[in-house]
């Protein structure tokens, strides 16, 4: 939506609720979707503009948002466990393949077999290289290195290649 037509709705919106109009009500009123309005409704601005002109009107946003919210996480965990129970009793079906989806479904929602479940590991690691394995791995390095040659450094004398190989074993 443009700009011109959302603050249209919006001040339209901050008007009803200044009514003390519901929220739902006022979805109907401005020809919106209830969740547009939500959304409207919790944007900081609007908040702003709406804590400014009552404070009480403010609170009952703000309460109204927060209770819908939770009742859709409550929704979602019941939805969920009523989805388990059908796949569950889908496991036993007479045709293999919906039990196969029924039982692939089931693992993919286990945290522990989940093929979607990114690598969830404590990837800290300290790593500690002694002094003369850095030398030689230093020494190794120059020596891949044809662009150094070529711009007149030496390349390392046997006697350090030799001293390092000494050290190391």
């Amino acid at each position: 939506m443009h700009e011109a037509p959302k603050l249209v709705k919006s001040e339209e919106l901050l008007n009803l609720l200044l009514l003390h109009i519901p929220l739902k009500e006022c979805a109907e009123r401005i020809h919106i979707s209830y969740n547009t309005v939500r959304k409207y409704a919790s944007e900081p601005e609007f908040l702003d503009s709406l804590r400014a002109l009552s404070q009480s009107v403010y609170a009952e946003v703000i309460e109204t948002l927060k209770c819908e919210k939770k009742s859709i996480q409550q929704r979602m965990l019941e939805a969920s466990d009523k989805a388990l129970e059908r796949l569950e009793n889908l496991v036993q079906s007479q045709q293999e393949g919906i039990a196969l989806k029924a039982c692939d479904s089931i693992l993919d929602r286990v945290a522990e077999t989940a093929r979607n479940n990114k690598l969830q590991q404590d990837v800290h690691g300290r790593f500690t290289i002694d002094p003369l394995t850095l030398m030689h791995a230093a020494l190794t390095a120059r020596e891949l290195e044809p662009e150094r040659l070529l711009d007149g450094e030496k390349e390392p004398s046997t006697e350090a290649k030799n001293e390092v190989d000494e050290t190391v074993q």
